[in-house]
């Protein structure tokens, strides 16, 4: 597999043991006893909070010690063990991760002069780039969540209490992903409305990606969620517009993150 990004150190594997942390209330912090001799309890910072329920009481996670010991962190969560698949909850390394893909050319081919952080009218997009003699406008979405199907919670709910399962189903990655799982009335994201809509515009002058980071192996589909209709049918027209919508698996080890494969984007 080829790598795409690597941490300073290796991670350390660690079991939850309150969220939020005993010793400080802030939902971004929990306390998790380092699996390996010592057994410590360190408070460590989840930059994702709960992850949608992933990460909890008992969860086992994966930690990396921060250099700064001034932090009421002592760790920063990575990854997390969830139903038989590790799972990166970090939201910050997708960037990195995509910026490696363009390099790479897994996602445009024949692609140059990559700028990170771009503005564009009022918003700001993650990459820009020239893909022959146009410009490149790329948008980076992290996805870490999935389930069997993209259905309300309720719904989910009454299927397997009629007798339904899942046993022979494969997981599809969802973005965006409310915990709560019901049919929303606003956008779970305004920020992601916007960035759909803006590459809608430009979609007929320059070369615009939505790309879609799937921080784990476990699935076979990626999906835009229609439990956020407005969202769906921006991302849809904004697609039969001409803007191109790409979903990369990646996967992790304790240290790395490695390419693993495209999946088909399903509407």
């Amino acid at each position: 597999m080829d790598c795409l990004y690597s941490l300073g150190k290796p991670l350390v594997r660690a079991r939850v043991v309150a969220r939020p942390s005993s010793k400080n209330k802030s939902p971004y912090l929990l306390d998790a006893e380092l699996d390996d001799d010592s057994k410590e309890v360190v408070i460590c910072h989840s930059g994702s909070l709960g992850c949608s329920g992933a990460i909890a009481k008992d969860s086992y996670i994966w930690v990396l010690k921060k250099d700064d010991s001034s932090n009421i962190s002592s760790h920063e969560v990575y990854l997390v063990e969830h139903d038989g698949t590790t799972i990166c909850s970090h939201p910050l390394v997708a960037n990195k991760i995509a910026h490696q893909l363009l390099k790479k050319n897994y996602v445009l081919k024949d692609i140059s002069n990559i700028i990170p952080e771009v503005g564009v009218d009022d918003c700001r997009f993650d990459f820009m780039a020239k893909h022959n003699s146009k410009t490149a406008i790329i948008e980076v979405k992290n996805v870490p969540l999935a389930d069997y199907e993209d259905i309300s919670a309720k719904d989910k709910k009454k299927f397997i209490a009629s007798g339904g399962s899942y046993e022979s189903k494969s997981k599809i990655s969802i973005f965006p992903y409310d915990g709560k799982r019901k049919v929303v009335k606003i956008p779970i994201s305004e920020r992601a409305l916007k960035h759909v809509e803006t590459l809608h515009r430009y979609a007929s002058t320059s070369v615009c990606v939505l790309l879609f980071i799937v921080q784990r192996t476990d699935v076979e589909s990626f999906c835009i969620t229609k439990l956020d209709p407005i969202y769906w049918n921006a991302a849809k027209a904004a697609f039969d517009a001409g803007v191109i919508v790409k979903a990369v698996s990646v996967k992790w080890d304790s240290q790395h993150c490695y390419y693993n494969r495209e999946i088909p984007v399903v509407w």
